[in-house]
């Protein structure tokens, strides 16, 4: 119920666009991540929340319940003090105001993660690093700002509607990027994140992906995002579907057979892409994988199609469509799209059904394999 007053009080107390369709917050977040993800060693590279768009999906006090309907493996401090603060409350302690947030995105793992505010220009980043400076921030390095000494646990500074606190009360440092803040455990990591390098868009398969999802996508609106690598198709056995408190060898056999013919099934290996949470009239899910040929590309989209209507039970099923899309440097993207008949905006089952496998370590619908 706090979650739902909160949800309803921030659209009264803000100046919220209603829902619009447009990649443009999705690739203006991806320009201020560092390409180097790329090369990273996990499955889920990056996550993407327009916070406009979630707030959009909530009319009024009592409906809707859109924090609901997130799901991301990212540490976003802002986002989770958000969900759990009244407007007033929140932004006391952001250093900014929440109409001029346009998105946050998220990568990383413990205790190394960042975040990002994406605001609506360069002047509120700037603004919202002179806010913090007023609310106690001392310079912690060259750009960087921060309220406290790193990765140091203060339970007793604790606060869930405190963005800038972790959930041990440890200090946050803050870096302006562009039109982006910058939010991390250390001086050091904020200063390298927001140094001048190239952009993750600007790497030819996120370029190539973004192209596929310019024309899936449409007048939809992205909600959610997540941006893959191959690793995200390469899950492991799911070793509670092997634990049994029998001591039957032969069905423990059986298990591990059907475990192991499962991981051999799959689409075609892709190089990463970009999975999308969409809304428009209805909810839905827009893939886009890249693949080195419009050949393997072509191949890709009816395998998906064919693993989704196997694999995504029955909520998630709706109207389909694929195409493929060249890209650059020859690379192809092949997209998938799914629109389902839902009144409700609190939950995308599509989107659940794509990414609650990962979660779990299943093998999923974009999973890799030879059949």
């Amino acid at each position: 119920m706090r979650r739902s007053a909160i949800a309803a009080s921030l659209l009264l107390a803000t100046s919220i666009p209603a829902l619009a369709g447009s990649l443009d917050a999705l690739r203006d977040s991806l320009d201020h991540l560092p390409a180097t993800l790329m090369f990273e060693d996990r499955g889920d590279l990056a996550y993407f929340i327009d916070i406009r768009a979630v707030l959009a999906l909530s009319p009024g006090e009592g409906e809707a319940q859109p924090y609901m309907r997130l799901m991301h493996g990212a540490q976003i401090p802002a986002l989770e003090s958000l969900q759990y603060s009244a407007p007033a409350e929140w932004e006391a302690k952001a250093g900014t105001t929440l109409d001029q947030v346009r998105y946050f995105t998220g990568y990383g793992r413990p205790p190394e993660v960042y975040s990002f505010w994406g605001l609506a220009d360069e002047a509120a980043a700037t603004e919202m690093i002179v806010a913090l400076e007023g609310l106690g921030f001392e310079s912690a390095a060259a750009g960087v700002v921060g309220n406290g000494e790193p990765l140091r646990m203060d339970p007793a500074k604790r606060n869930p509607a405190d963005p800038w606190r972790t959930g041990i009360g440890a200090a946050q440092f803050a870096a302006a990027k562009g039109s982006n803040i910058v939010q991390t455990g250390t001086p050091q990591t904020a200063m390298l994140a927001a140094a001048q390098q190239p952009g993750l868009s600007e790497n030819a398969i996120i370029e190539t992906a973004l192209a596929g999802l310019d024309q899936s996508v449409g007048d939809n609106t992205v909600v959610q995002a997540l941006v893959i690598s191959p690793l995200f198709g390469m899950a492991g056995i799911d070793h509670g579907a092997l634990l049994s408190g029998s001591p039957d060898i032969e069905a423990t056999k059986k298990r591990i057979e059907e475990q192991m013919a499962a991981l051999d099934k799959g689409i075609p290996p892709y190089l990463g892409g970009i999975a999308a949470d969409v809304q428009g009239e209805q909810p839905g899910v827009d893939i886009a994988l890249t693949y080195p040929d419009c050949g393997s590309a072509e191949d890709a989209v009816g395998k998906i199609a064919a693993r989704w209507a196997d694999m995504a039970g029955d909520t998630a099923q709706g109207n389909v469509s694929t195409t493929t899309v060249e890209g650059v440097d020859g690379l192809c993207a092949a997209t998938f799209s799914v629109t389902i008949n839902s009144d409700g905006v609190d939950q995308n089952p599509a989107y659940r059904a794509l990414i609650e496998p990962m979660f779990r370590g299943q093998a999923g619908v974009l999973q890799i394999g030879a059949s």
